[in-house]
């Protein structure tokens, strides 16, 4: 078992952390809960509807998408101290790719329900985080929308 103080000194570490005080961080790890998958394990599927989003804590992730042929493709591999899920995590719409354990993977995981429980108690905390994940789906954004210029010229 995990306390606080190990699961925010986990979060402090990932990309994240740098965003937050420690006493922001000690109270986000309230509402965070430590997932372990093994490599090649999948953490979740294109299509299911789960409300959450992950930072990685140790190993690495692969993003696949499947294509009109049914067939997966790698989209990115994201690594530690990096996070994923957070369209779910806003939209509530199912996944729209799937995630796989390339390594042994150790994952800060915070659900919905856990984050509106941080909205309620900690509003200012709150709203930092609603702006990295905005700041982060707009980055995303920029980048895909470069990729597409790029690849029509």
């Amino acid at each position: 078992m995990h306390s606080i103080k190990d699961i925010a000194n986990m979060f402090d570490e990932t990309k994240w952390g740098k965003d937050f005080t420690r006493p922001e961080v000690e109270a986000i790890a309230r509402f965070m809960s430590i997932h372990h998958y093994d490599k090649g394990q999948n953490i979740f599927k294109q299509g299911e509807r789960q409300s959450y989003m992950a930072f990685i804590v140790d190993g690495r992730v692969d993003i696949l998408k499947e294509s009109l042929d049914d067939l997966e493709q790698i989209v990115v591999t994201l690594n530690p101290r990096t996070h994923f899920g957070e369209m779910a995590f806003v939209d509530d719409e199912p996944r729209s790719a799937s995630a796989t354990a390339r390594d042994d993977v150790t994952l800060l995981v915070l659900s919905v329900d856990n984050f509106e429980r941080i909205l309620e108690q900690y509003p200012p905390i709150g709203i930092k985080m609603l702006r990295n994940i905005a700041r982060m789906i707009s980055q995303r954004l920029r980048m895909t929308t470069g990729k597409l210029v790029y690849t029509r010229v």
